[in-house]
């Protein structure tokens, strides 16, 4: 009966020194995955899906393969990380005691919003002025700010600022 892995002793003749101790040996041991179990890993990868969000489902999985000795590639096929996220995540596993902070989800190195530092002031100008359109946001903010920005950036600033103060008014 298999049991998903295939194991082989091998041992090399040349350098197999015998059983006295010296010498390294010529015995080594081949683990490969057979791929008997991809249909159980995907239906697990997906039930963790229904609990927790994608990205740390796709972790969760990653882990428990990388501590079966899967190889990268196994690894990527079966959970949909991409390989710098497997050679990322079996790096933290190697380096790092283990602890739930593997599974946090870290915000990226992105782009920084253009308005980070200066919105409350943003915010202070948008409760004193009144503002008909997207576009005069626009031009305030180039003019009071310096920050070249679109119509879009300005409705979602405006959509922040919007939540920010019915926060501030129910609580």
């Amino acid at each position: 009966m298999s049991i998903g892995w295939n194991f082989n002793v091998i041992i090399d003749k040349e350098n197999y020194m015998g059983i006295d101790g010296r010498g390294t040996g010529g015995r080594r041991m081949e683990c490969t995955y057979t791929g008997q179990f991809d249909p159980w890993v995907l239906t697990t990868r997906e039930f963790l899906g229904t609990l927790l969000p994608d990205t740390i489902s796709r972790r969760v999985a990653g882990t428990f393969l990388i501590a079966a000795g899967l190889k990268n590639e196994e690894v990527m096929r079966l959970t949909g990380l991409c390989i710098r996220s497997v050679q990322t995540l079996r790096k933290l596993m190697k380096e790092s005691e283990a602890n739930s902070e593997i599974f946090k989800h870290k915000p990226g190195s992105g782009r920084k919003r253009k308005t980070e530092g200066i919105e409350e002031e943003v915010f202070a100008v948008l409760d004193k002025e009144e503002f008909e359109n997207y576009q005069q946001v626009v031009d305030m903010l180039k003019e009071k700010f310096g920050i070249v920005a679109t119509r879009q950036l300005a409705s979602r600033l405006v959509s922040r600022w919007k939540k920010a103060r019915k926060a501030t008014k129910e609580g």
